[in-house]
């Protein structure tokens, strides 16, 4: 209140299970740490005790806010809350700068921050680089924020909300189910997120019928761009859901034919779903035979390894016709061709 704190919230968590190894190392957090600590539901319950109504502030606050909108509702909870993101306000007010993470802005800004990576010390320094930017806000578009009416969602929008908090942004190929878990609509994307989120706030037809039958959304990681549309087309014409439009039929013509020689075996190399990771697609005498994902490091020149690693690809006009297509689009894409 008036720049003064009147009262702290920290606490650890306990997961219920072993904390991972990378956590540990990123946080210094163990599981003896954690051995006393309230469960997830006891430390949501004292939560909301402590923060209220009151508007979240974070750094990147639409990354903490669907986390935390995910975690209540996994626990039975309605999070909702005004949020004020200091990483969109510093743009905003601080214009310029080469990077807005928290670190550089505070060693920019001549912020003290301490025990990086832990909540409580993020939270501090979040709290004095809003202080900043309160003295720089001469609109008090921040106050204005903090003060305005909380928007409590409709059933429909809070149906939605639930849905998106459980996709995640990056490529892949997602199924929109109904209540009866029939596949009425099959979708790709490079940010699945994003699509659906596009696909819940369209106002034509389509967008109502899809937004009146979805009850979930499954969804499968490709990271591959000509995977990704390789499956799409392939779980179409395999499921023919009735919001999809038919996949166009391809014919096998003289040139496509001449594309994947039939005395060679081709390699298709593309990203994969990490970035230790690539995706391989393997064409033999002209015949598609299935892709694989495989370790940068793993050595994929010898088709007789790889084929114990294949995921299956009909030798379809179809899916021909897509790889050939995604490599003219994409000179960078690697091809090699073995005898």
């Amino acid at each position: 209140k008036n720049g003064e704190i009147l009262d702290k919230f920290e606490t650890f968590v306990n997961p219920g299970k072993p904390i991972p190894q990378k956590i540990v190392e990123l946080t210094g957090i163990t599981d003896d740490m954690v051995a006393d600590a309230p469960s997830p539901r006891d430390a949501v319950l004292s939560f909301m005790e402590f923060c209220g109504d009151r508007p979240l502030i974070a750094h990147n606050a639409d990354f903490d806010y669907r986390m935390l909108r995910q975690e209540f509702a996994r626990l039975g909870y309605i999070f909702e809350r005004n949020t004020i993101c200091t990483v969109k306000e510093s743009q905003r007010l601080i214009p310029g700068l080469e990077s807005y993470s928290l670190g550089k802005l505070c060693r920019s800004l001549g912020i003290p921050l301490a025990s990086r990576h832990r909540a409580f010390g993020d939270a501090e320094a979040t709290l004095l680089l809003l202080q900043v930017l309160l003295e720089k806000d001469t609109s008090k578009k921040i106050i204005k924020i903090a003060k305005a009416p909380v928007h409590r969602l409709s059933r429909q929008e809070m149906k939605f909300r639930l849905i998106l908090d459980t996709l995640p942004t990056f490529s892949g190929v997602f199924q929109v189910l109904d209540s009866e878990n029939r596949i009425v609509y099959i979708g790709f994307s490079n940010n699945i997120y994003k699509e659906m989120n596009h696909l819940l706030s369209l106002d034509n037809d389509f967008g109502h019928i899809l937004q009146e039958s979805v009850n979930s959304v499954t969804w499968e990681e490709t990271g591959s761009e000509v995977i990704t549309y390789l499956k799409y087309i392939n779980q179409v014409k395999t499921n023919t859901p009735p919001l999809n439009s038919r996949v166009r039929t391809r014919r096998m013509t003289p040139s496509l034919r001449a594309f994947f020689p039939a005395d060679k075996t081709m390699l298709i190399t593309d990203k994969g779903r990490k970035v230790s990771e690539k995706a391989v697609i393997l064409v033999e005498g002209g015949q598609l035979k299935g892709y694989a994902y495989c370790d940068l490091n793993h050595q994929t020149d010898r088709p007789e390894v790889l084929r114990t690693r294949l995921t299956p690809l009909e030798n379809t006009p179809d899916n021909l016709y897509a790889i050939r297509s995604y490599i003219k689009k994409n000179p960078a894409v690697k091809v090699e061709y073995l005898p």
